[in-house]
């Protein structure tokens, strides 16, 4: 009788009941039913298991891959197997726990955790991030001044000090949202820009970029400010040359690219969120002058602007506005190129800062002497004198000299050293030229790029910038400069693959409109 209860029992377990039957000829429809419904709940658990620890293996380090195709997929699997849990497993449970567990509560209880935790993947950009190919520092060792020095071209690894505060040297952020500006291709770009969307942009750049859940302690991280010290904002007003009209520039007539305030803006609250008084935030463009309708679209009026010095007679009535000259030959703050016997002269106005923030513009350049792209390498043309004649025939302008003067300039002990941070400008962009307007962009479904650029490593930001024009202008955008530039140590240059991904770039992209 024991054995035949047991036989009940054996026969009854549907998994054991049909394999055993096979062996007696023809199987009835309904065991037939039940293996294949036992099949489908090993599957559904097979599934929804490993789907679970892809999620965690690919979304755990980063959250916000949780956008990726093939976590959207995982996330689709475990929403099917909750589902079909109760009535997948719902008799097996409520049998394990006894009669009297109420089965609903546990579901409820479930479903919670697992919505709580979807939120969690889908929202939270900002946790500890991944570890870049490097670490933090050389090897994961942080590198003090002297020994970054010394290291000099020893290492491919090797960047500016600042990135190395960073929890990966060399990453690179890029923040778009279409909602920044309603710009459709005509009208003044300045009157089309959302400030809204720009600042949140910029916060959750800083966010990304530094590893950190609040702006406020990312913009302390890149800018480690104390009383007194100042941060000088490198400008682009290259399309305003003409000191023969002061500060008057129509930017409604002329529409060639110039900084936009909108981002400036965004910066420039960064810092007083940290603390930064407004007349310790110093914007210039050394080499050019501050047109008025900037400084009027720019919110904080206690903010400083150092022009050419060649506009002195036009600074009457702007008491916020000063000229600023260039250190001499023989100043310990000039330093001598590799190409020309000639001194790399750093404007005062960088001498006297504490810290220097570069916003570069997204823009293509005519000249193949620059691989035919502008952005912080080429950006700081603008911040110091040399003698060469830049806009002519010279030998300056031809293309291997030119980009080693580059990276001499950006090799000088006050930029290399006082740099923090890299904003590009790409809310606007012009892929082709770098003297006119803003274009639409087929890359970006004929609309502006409307896309920021975060980085402390100046030849890694670099090489994203120039990726994204060769994306949409093709190979005659090349990386010239910033391989220049790598060989001074000054960071890692490098192009992405088909994939759009990097080796040593540690790249970030963020898309809020998905």
């Amino acid at each position: 009788m024991k054995e035949g209860k047991n036989n009940h029992f054996h026969n009854s377990n549907d998994k054991f009941y049909s394999h055993n039957f096979s062996n007696f000829g023809k199987i009835p429809l309904k065991y037939r039913i039940k293996h294949f419904w036992c099949k489908i709940e090993n599957s559904f658990f097979f599934i929804a298991l490993v789907s679970f620890f892809w999620m965690i293996y690919k979304s755990g380090p980063k959250p916000s891959r949780i956008v990726y195709p093939c976590q959207k997929a995982a996330a689709a699997n475990l929403s099917t197997f909750a589902i079909l849990f109760p009535l997948l497993y719902g008799k097996k449970i409520k049998k394990f726990f006894g009669q009297n567990f109420q089965l609903s509560r546990l579901y409820l209880f479930i479903l919670i955790i697992a919505v709580i935790f979807g939120v969690f993947l889908e929202i939270n950009y900002y946790n500890p991030p991944i570890k870049s190919p490097v670490g933090s520092g050389i090897y994961g060792k942080n590198l003090s001044q002297s020994e970054q020095v010394e290291l000099g071209t020893q290492s491919k690894y090797s960047t500016i000090l600042a990135a190395y505060d960073l929890p990966s040297p060399h990453r690179v952020v890029t923040v778009h949202d279409s909602n920044s500006s309603t710009w459709e291709g005509e009208g003044n770009p300045n009157d089309y820009m959302n400030q809204a969307e720009i600042d949140k942009m910029v916060d959750i750049g800083i966010m990304e970029l530094t590893g950190t859940t609040s702006p406020q302690d990312g913009w302390r991280k890149i800018i480690p400010y104390t009383n007194g010290q100042s941060v000088a904002i490198k400008l682009n007003f290259n399309n305003n040359q003409d000191y023969s009209k002061g500060l008057y520039l129509n930017d409604d007539s002329n529409k060639n690219m110039l900084n936009y305030a909108a981002v400036v803006n965004s910066v420039i609250r960064g810092l007083k969120s940290i603390g930064v008084p407004s007349d310790k935030i110093w914007l210039t463009d050394p080499s050019r002058p501050v047109h008025d309708q900037f400084r009027e679209r720019i919110s904080d009026k206690g903010v400083q602007y150092y022009i050419n010095q060649n506009c002195g007679a036009y600074i009457e009535g702007r008491p916020n506005v000063s000229v600023t000259g260039y250190v001499s030959d023989n100043s310990a703050y000039a330093s001598t190129s590799t190409t020309y016997a000639e001194k790399i002269r750093p404007a005062q106005v960088f001498v006297d800062a504490t810290y220097i923030i570069n916003i570069p513009q997204l823009k293509g350049h005519g000249m193949p002497s620059v691989g035919r792209v502008t952005a912080s390498l080429k950006n700081n043309f603008g911040s110091v004198y040399y003698v060469a004649n830049a806009l002519g025939s010279s030998p300056v302008h031809k293309a291997e000299p030119f980009a080693k003067l580059l990276a001499d300039i950006n090799n000088n002990p006050v930029f290399r050293n006082k740099t923090r941070l890299v904003v590009g400008d790409g809310i606007m962009g012009n892929p082709d030229i770098n003297y006119g307007p803003p274009t639409l962009w087929n890359s970006f479904g004929n609309k502006p790029p409307e896309t920021l650029f975060f980085g402390a490593d100046p030849v890694a930001t670099d090489s994203v910038m120039v990726d994204y024009i060769r994306r949409e202008v093709g190979s005659q955008a090349t990386g010239l400069v910033q391989s220049y530039a790598a060989d001074l140590g000054l960071g890692v240059s490098e192009s992405w693959n088909d994939q759009e991904n990097y080796t040593y770039i540690d790249y970030r992209p963020i898309d809020l409109d998905s």
